[in-house]
C-alpha cells in the first residue's frame, strides 16, 4: 500500500498523487515529498528504484525486515532504520522496523505493518501541520520524536507490572508469579535490544557525521529526543535490575517453602516413629519375647507412646508444625 503527501510552495497540501505529479514535485526544491509504503510490492520497489534513485541495497534492506537499526549517508539521501514497538496477538512485544530515506526535499518511510505514531505523524502533516514548512529534516526529526516517545506508554506498562510483582511474591500463587516474572523480563530484554542500537544513532545526528541534509537548527532539537532516549534506556536498566532481583527473591521464597515442608514432613515422621516400634513389637509372631520380659516390652512401650505428646509440643512452640 502507498500513499503520498505534496506540499507545495504556496502551502497547499495535495494526497495520493500521480506518478507524475510526484516526479514534478521532486523537481521542485521547494516542494516537499513524503510517500509512505506498507509492505512494499514490485511496483512499489521500481518507484523507489527509479524515481527516487535510492541505492539497490537500500531497497533491499527496505524489503528485508529484521535489520539493526543504522544510519547510512548516500550520495543524494540519508538512509536510517528505526523500530517502534507493538504487541502480537498474544500479547508479546516486537519490535517493528520503519526504513526512512530523507532527501534534499523528499522523505520516504517503508514499513511492514501499521505505526500507530506513524499515522499520527500523517494526519497532522494532511491538516497542514507547520512540520512541512521546515523541511524534509524536520519532518524527519518528527517522525523519530514519535517514535521514541511511542516507547514511554510500553515502559510505562512493563514499570507498572514490576510493581504489582513485587506486591504478589509472598502471597500469589508460585507458579503464576514465575511466568509473569519471566513475561516481564522478555519485554525488558526486547526494549533493551531496541533501545541500545538507537543511542548510536542519535549520537551520530547529534555530531552531524556526514550528514550534510541536517540543518543545524534541526540538529539541536534531536539532541532533545537523545535525551529522552537516555531517560528510556535508565528505566529500561533499572527495571531489568529490579525484575533480576524478584527473580532471585522468588527462588530464596520457594526455597524456604520448601525447607518449612520438609521440616513439617521431618516433625510427622517424627511423630509417627515411636507409634510404628510399637506396633512392630506387638506386631511379632510371638507369644513372649524369648530374651525380653514382657513387662520390660510394656514399659518401653509406654515411654515410647508418652514421649508423642511432648515431641508434638516441642515440633509446636518451634513451628515445625
Amino acid at each position: 500500500m502507498l500513499r503520498s503527501i505534496v506540499y507545495g510552495p504556496d502551502g497547499t497540501v495535495e494526497q495520493d498523487v500521480t506518478e507524475d505529479r510526484l516526479r514534478q514535485a521532486l523537481a521542485s526544491q521547494e516542494s516537499l515529498v513524503w510517500v509512505d509504503i506498507e509492505g512494499p510490492e514490485d511496483a512499489e520497489i521500481e518507484l523507489l528504484l527509479e524515481l527516487f534513485e535510492l541505492h539497490p541495497l537500500t531497497v533491499e534492506d527496505c524489503i528485508l525486515p529484521n535489520v539493526r537499526p543504522k544510519l547510512e549517508q548516500f550520495d543524494k539521501y540519508v538512509f536510517v532504520i528505526l523500530q517502534s514497538l507493538g504487541r502480537a496477538e498474544n500479547g508479546k512485544l516486537h519490535p517493528i522496523e520503519l526504513d526512512i530515506c530523507m532527501g534534499a526535499n523528499f522523505l520516504v518511510t517503508v514499513r511492514t505493518e501499521r505505526m500507530k505514531c506513524l499515522d499520527a505523524d500523517w494526519s497532522r502533516v494532511s491538516k497542514r501541520s507547520p512540520i512541512c514548512t521546515r523541511g524534509a529534516d524536520f519532518l524527519f526529526y518528527a517522525i523519530t520524536d514519535s517514535i521514541i516517545n511511542s516507547y514511554f506508554p510500553v515502559l510505562d506498562e512493563v514499570e507498572t507490572r514490576v510493581d504489582a510483582l513485587e506486591s504478589r511474591l509472598l502471597s500469589g500463587s508460585v507458579q503464576e508469579t514465575l511466568k509473569e516474572l519471566f513475561s516481564v523480563y522478555d519485554d525488558l530484554v526486547i526494549l533493551r535490544r531496541v533501545v541500545a542500537p538507537h543511542r548510536e544513532i542519535l549520537a551520530r545526528i547529534n555530531r552531524r557525521e556526514d550528514i550534510p541534509l541536517l540543518k543545524p537548527a534541526t540538529a539541536a532539537y534531536f539532541r532533545d529526543i537523545y535525551d529522552h532516549l537516555l531517560r528510556i534506556s535508565d528505566l529500561v536498566d533499572t527495571c531489568r535490575e529490579t525484575t533480576t532481583m524478584l527473580l532471585e527473591a522468588h527462588g530464596t521464597i520457594v526455597s524456604n517453602r520448601l525447607n518449612e515442608i520438609m521440616k513439617t514432613m521431618t516433625a510427622l515422621a517424627t511423630l509417627a516413629m515411636p507409634i510404628v516400634i510399637v506396633t512392630g513389637v506387638y506386631g511379632m509372631n510371638f507369644g513372649e519375647h524369648p530374651w525380653l520380659p514382657t513387662w520390660l516390652m510394656n514399659a518401653f512401650s509406654a515411654m515410647m507412646l508418652t514421649a508423642v505428646p511432648g515431641m508434638f509440643w516441642y515440633f509446636r512452640k518451634y513451628k515445625w508444625l
